[in-house]
């Protein structure tokens, strides 16, 4: 029997015919008031240490950074060992600062990265609006605001473009139909971030396929599948569902349809093993770890569609708990194409995650240089 077509999306230009958008329903996980809990719930996860990989509620558990060698020599950075050793002292100073002096400077710069890695995601995938509205939207549904989809049947419509026209007057000579999903695909990406923080980081629940397929439904919402060969895939008809079809990207072929739940199972399994054994010998590479499940997720790409954009906020995820930083990853175009060659070489050559995780490894370490030095600051200035 025939494979099932491959499913593709349409280019930005021919996206604009006839696409609806129904509205997302009511998603209780990402709560406006949930939303709003947020800060306070991470300064409250913060001043028990940070990073702390303890669930305790009471004593911090600070994890050993130790490298797993993986890493390999790329011409744009310096050693990965150096490097790591940098990453690794600036980490235990940042743990061995007072909780109190730290929680404004950790929960601003967590919130600050999460905005900006949304609009590098957003840009990897030609996907989402420009920086200045991203930063707009996403500090709204960050701080708790209702901030819903936007859709024509909306008696908000019209007020709503408007806004957004304000802030961007290129938006004004394209479709509207483009500005909406443009708008939707902001808003649930940040949605789906700040649900996938709290459940992972703050809460400090397993990453399982549930969690997995509950960000992704909450990443899609408003946000239709556009296909060149048949009618558009409603977001209620994919999102946190995987997928019955076969998809690629350029010449590659993702994992047969039929395997998808079994290797999510063994890769959500596996994760879970590994980070229980790390947390029991109070050692970890974050870098590493999280390099590897994410470039795995994309390999296996088990969505029909929002695969790029799930894996890097499940890397960003794991870094979070247990490096206590986030990475924007794709904000200038240059990078982009970097992390996309490093990928597209991971899925080809099925050599591992070195190279990949040397990628992470580089930004990662800049994320905490920075994080140190407005410590630094904040001391200086007290």
């Amino acid at each position: 029997m025939a494979s099932p077509p491959k499913q593709s999306r349409k280019s930005l230009t021919d996206l604009f015919s006839d696409l609806k958008i129904k509205p997302a329903a009511q998603n209780r996980p990402s709560s406006p008031q949930k939303r709003a809990m947020m800060n306070t719930e991470m300064r409250r996860t913060i001043s028990r240490g940070w990073p702390s990989a303890s669930k305790d509620s009471v004593a911090p558990v600070y994890m050993t950074i130790h490298s797993d060698g993986i890493y390999c020599q790329r011409a744009d950075i310096q050693q990965p060992e150096e490097l790591f050793a940098k990453a690794k002292n600036w980490l235990e100073v940042i743990q061995n600062t007072p909780h109190d002096e730290i929680q404004d400077v950790v929960t601003k710069e967590i919130q600050e990265s999460m905005i900006r890695a949304i609009f590098g995601s957003n840009q990897i995938e030609r996907a989402g609006l420009n920086l200045d509205i991203t930063i707009y939207l996403c500090r709204k549904i960050l701080n708790g605001e209702d901030v819903g989809p936007i859709t024509e049947r909306d008696p908000n419509y019209q007020s709503a473009l408007l806004e957004l026209y304000r802030r961007d007057p290129t938006l004004r000579n394209l479709p509207s139909q483009y500005v909406l999903r443009s708008h939707n695909e902001v808003i649930q990406h940040a949605k789906a971030f700040h649900f996938l923080i709290h459940t992972f980081v703050i809460e400090k629940q397993d990453l399982t396929e549930s969690l997995i397929k509950e960000t992704h439904r909450i990443l899609v919402q408003g946000v239709p599948i556009t296909d060149l060969d048949g009618p558009n895939i409603q977001p209620e008809e994919y999102g946190g569902i995987y997928r019955t079809v076969v998809v690629g990207a350029g010449t590659t072929n993702f994992i047969v349809p039929k395997f998808v739940p079994t290797k999510m199972k063994e890769m959500c399994e596996n994760l879970k093993r590994e980070l229980e054994d790390a947390e029991r010998n109070k050692v970890i590479d974050p870098f590493s770890t999280a390099s590897k499940y994410s470039l795995e997720f994309v390999q296996i790409h088990p969505f029909m569609d929002g695969n790029g954009r799930m894996c890097r906020m499940i890397l960003n995820a794991i870094l979070c708990r247990y490096a206590g930083v986030v990475v924007p990853i794709g904000e200038q175009g240059e990078e982009r194409e970097e992390y996309m060659q490093i990928k597209r070489e991971s899925s080809q050559k099925m050599e591992g995650h070195g190279d990949y995780a040397t990628f992470v490894l580089g930004r990662a370490t800049r994320r905490i240089r920075e994080m140190k030095k407005k410590l630094s600051g904040k001391k200086r200035k007290a």
